[in-house]
Parts: structure tokens; sequence; C-alpha cells
């Protein structure tokens, strides 16, 4: 069992908050070169330079508040912190309350068991529908950055470019979001296997210093049939997380760029 506990604590909801990492990448990577002989833009371009993280961009526009691209990064900052939070709230749910900790086979109950199997399948069932979900999560911020370059008034040239920004972003982190859900739904019902394994084979072995200890080799190499797809199924899972860890710096590359920070 300190298999699944261990894939378990890697693929919790937690890698969801990384992926909002990349909400700030094209939202604040807009080409500004194509507006520096705007009189407005060409000072903010100016402002910009340097800017490596979310506070110094604070900073900047405490120093210079009525500069209209800082003013438009600053409310694009607090939508992307708002989506966060709904995102982190939706991921909350697909899981319910019942797989936080792992049944313990020496002792668990047929009912227990059923019980832990059903939320098994919740979890499997939400994880292969909530996609369009984030997808209303990631318009609602669409929305709201489009309201902000408005109240902005910023050049119109800077908005459409920010706003194809974001709407490119989004399909690339729908794509992202459905490889991890996809790996979670099949994850959860490689699991649902093991347990159904192991409850059919209640009384045919023992728990031995957490160790599973059967009375035949056939039920063994089962078993390790079962233990092996949960593991390769959560292995996947850690493999797509790890791969959005690489975007997880102060400030996405492209603005990065954008600031000629280093």
């Amino acid at each position: 069992m300190s298999s699944r506990s261990i894939i378990s604590a890697r693929i919790q909801i937690a890698f969801f908050a990384v992926l909002v990492l990349l909400t700030m990448a094209a939202s604040l990577s807009v080409d500004l070169s194509k507006f520096q002989e705007r009189g407005p833009t060409r000072g903010s371009l100016a402002v910009l330079q340097g800017i490596s993280s979310p506070g110094e961009l604070e900073g900047a526009l405490k120093q210079h508040p009525s500069d209209n691209v800082l003013q438009l990064m600053a409310k694009a900052t607090k939508v992307v912190d708002n989506t966060k939070a709904a995102i982190n709230q939706l991921s909350a749910r697909i899981e319910p309350a019942g797989l936080s900790k792992d049944l313990n086979f020496g002792s668990a109950s047929l009912d227990e068991i059923g019980s832990f199997r059903r939320d098994l399948k919740t979890a499997e069932a939400n994880a292969a529908a909530f996609l369009p979900r984030y997808a209303a999560i990631l318009t609602s911020e669409q929305e709201q950055i489009k309201i902000a370059a408005v109240s902005s008034h910023v050049p119109k040239e800077l908005s459409d470019q920010l706003l194809d920004g974001v709407r490119q972003r989004h399909a690339k982190m729908l794509n992202a979001i459905s490889k991890v859900l996809t790996a979670r739904t099949d994850y959860y019902r490689a699991y649902d296997n093991y347990v159904a394994f192991l409850s059919s084979e209640l009384g045919s072995f023992k728990v031995v210093a957490g160790q599973l200890i059967f009375a035949n080799q056939g039920a063994v190499e089962r078993y390790n049939a079962a233990a092996q797809a949960m593991t390769s199924a959560g292995r996947r899972v850690n493999e797509l997380e790890t791969d959005l860890k690489k975007h997880d710096q102060s400030l996405p590359e492209e603005w990065l760029r954008l600031t000629a920070a280093k």
C-alpha cells in the first residue's frame, strides 16, 4: 500500500495551481516595440525595463500611477490571481473527501471498501467531465482582461495583441489540462481495479508490516499486474505535473523578455 501513498501524495490538487502560472504568460506577453513611437506607450516601455517580478511591477506602478500599460498589467495580474483561486476551488472538487485516506486492507470492511470504490468512481467521472469547467474559468478571465484593456485606455493595437495572446495561451492551457485530467481518469480507474482485486481476495492474504502476503503464486501475479497498472498511471500524472512545473517562475519567460529582465 505504500506505493499508493507515495503516488497519491504527489498528484494532489496542488498541481492545478501550477497551471495558473501559465495564465500570466500570454496576457503579459505583448510586443510593445510596435508602439515605441506612441507617446504614452513609449514612456511605459522605459518604465517596464528590468521588471522581473510582480512586486517590481507594483513598485513601478506606485512611481507611475497614471501609466496606462502599467495599470493594465497590474489589473491583469489581479485577474490571474482570481483565476488561480477559482481553479483551486474547482480542483478541490475532483476527489471526494473519502479518498484522502488510504484503505487499510488488514481491517477494512466490505462496506468501507465499497464506499471507497464509489469515491474512486466519482473522482474518475469528475476528472473526465471537468474540462469544460476549466474552460469557463479561462473564458471569464479573457473577458475580464478585455474589460481591463478598455478601462486602461491602452492603444487598440496593443489590446488586440494582448487578447490574441490570451486566446493562444488558453488553447495551450486547455490542452495541458486535458492531458492531466485524462491521466487522472486513468489513474482512478486503475486504482479502482486494484482495490477490486484485493476486495475479491479478502481472507486469502495477510498484511504483515504493511506488506500483502498471498497464499498462491497466481494471486501474487494478479496483484502485481494490478499494482503495476496503478503505479504506471500515477507515474504518468507525475510526468505531466513535472512538465507544468517547468513554468514555475516569478514571472513568465515572455514577460521577462518583454521587460528585458535578466
